[in-house]
């Protein structure tokens, strides 16, 4: 996040077309279900400009991968700036506390994003990854217990989903568990802070929080470089062997404020989303629990269906064309992962749950190209092992029907806060 940036993104307007009037991702109705919306956008105006998000949005599966592999014509630099400008005292409070978070990975461009994603990935490797599925299947039958032994019906995101990502996460960076409500109450701020439409007032707290979660990152960094253990900074501090060149301490920091909030955010809704896709088709649920349907098949298919990740940004760098619409030098793109990942051209009958489509890894809910999440596997991990431990456990396992689904508004991340289930 770099809150003072913002200024320098382009706020000059585009034409103003039907799909400019009817596209406000903060609309109750979008936020609830925006995909018939998006289809009916891509259909009629693939590309255009919404003035409520100051933005150029763009709704192609191809126009969108595109652009996510053209790191030449198309910036990340603004991914993380806060989408409504801070008010003068929200910036205050960020200017007087030293807040210093570098581009380094998801908002940063080659060819410093090359040398970062090469030294900030190195420790990631299949092996990490897979060592960490135990305590994976140990955590996830922990939460499991407690739901069994709880009140019928449950909320299965405060019970299961909600927790158990952070835990992984942290257990990969070496943080200690009994924080995991601190740094899961920032993370959710964040998401308002940079992808919502806070009053000035809520600015103010959320900025006040932004500076608590970056003094965590960095004491958390300075703790590991007294007492290092086996985990993913302290293998960072090893690697980085006292040369700056390769990251500096403060860097190191930086990319402990965004693992924080980007490691565990999005595969904590990804979970959530994938339960409430499953469990009302009881021919696919009752498959999973007799064991007869790849999990991994109906994890990928999720992902497409109901991304974590619904949009993501970029800035142009030069004069463009896209779909045949003229976009200027310096404006602002929102590319809409959820209206591709729904593409009709791409993915035949989209809106068809089909675990196994031939062409499922094209989705786009990681991303694609230099950017791609290097957390995708860790993420894809946790969640193959929630759902076939809930399948396991509770194969009597419905949505409690009539529920409302509570999602937080932004323009990014699909945040369902609550998903209510029995059995």
């Amino acid at each position: 996040m770099r809150p003072l940036s913002n200024e320098a993104s382009s706020e000059a307007p585009g034409p103003i077309t039907a799909a400019s009037e009817r596209f406000d991702p903060f609309e109750a109705g979008y936020v609830q279900e925006p995909y018939a919306t998006l289809a009916d956008l891509r259909a009629s105006e693939p590309v255009f400009f919404s003035p409520a998000v100051g933005s150029w949005v763009v709704t192609r599966f191809e126009t969108v991968k595109a652009i996510l592999r053209d790191t030449q014509r198309f910036s990340a630099m603004l991914v993380s700036d806060p989408l409504k400008p801070l008010c003068p005292h929200a910036r205050a409070i960020i200017v007087d506390s030293g807040f210093d978070v570098p581009p380094l990975l998801v908002n940063n461009d080659p060819p410093s994003h090359t040398h970062y994603r090469a030294f900030f990935g190195a420790p990631l490797t299949r092996e990490r990854i897979a060592a960490l599925r135990p305590f994976v299947e140990r955590t996830v039958d922990c939460y499991l217990d407690r739901l069994d032994s709880g009140p019928r019906p449950t909320d299965l995101v405060a019970g299961l989903t909600w927790d158990v990502p952070a835990l992984v996460l942290f257990q990969l960076l070496g943080v200690p568990a009994e924080d995991v409500a601190r740094v899961k109450e920032w993370a959710s701020s964040r998401v308002v802070l940079t992808w919502g439409k806070p009053s000035d007032e809520e600015q103010v707290q959320l900025s006040t929080g932004a500076v608590e979660y970056y003094r965590y990152a960095h004491a958390l960094v300075q703790h590991k470089v007294e007492q290092p253990g086996d985990d993913y900074i302290s293998e960072l501090i090893r690697l980085r062997a006292g040369d700056d060149a390769q990251a500096s301490l403060h860097e190191i920091g930086a990319i402990a404020f965004n693992l924080l909030f980007a490691g565990h955010e999005t595969t904590s809704s990804a979970a959530a989303n994938l339960f409430k896709a499953v469990l009302p088709r009881r021919e696919l649920w009752a498959a999973i629990v007799r064991g007869e349907q790849p999990i991994a098949a109906v994890v990928e298919e999720a992902l497409r269906m109901d991304p974590p990740v619904q949009a993501w940004r970029r800035q142009a760098r030069e004069d463009v064309v896209l779909d045949g619409v003229s976009i200027p030098a310096g404006a602002r793109i929102l590319m809409m992962f959820a209206a591709a990942n729904h593409d009709q051209q791409q993915f035949p009958e989209p809106n068809a749950f089909v675990p196994g489509r031939r062409n499922a890894l094209q989705q786009v809910a990681f991303g694609t190209g230099a950017h791609f999440c290097l957390g995708a596997p860790l993420a894809r991990l946790e969640l193959e092992v929630m759902l076939q431990r809930v399948a396991a456990r509770f194969p009597a396992l419905d949505l409690v029907s009539g529920q409302n689904f509570p999602y937080t508004p932004n323009t990014s991340f699909r945040a369902l806060r609550s998903l209510m289930v029995s059995w």
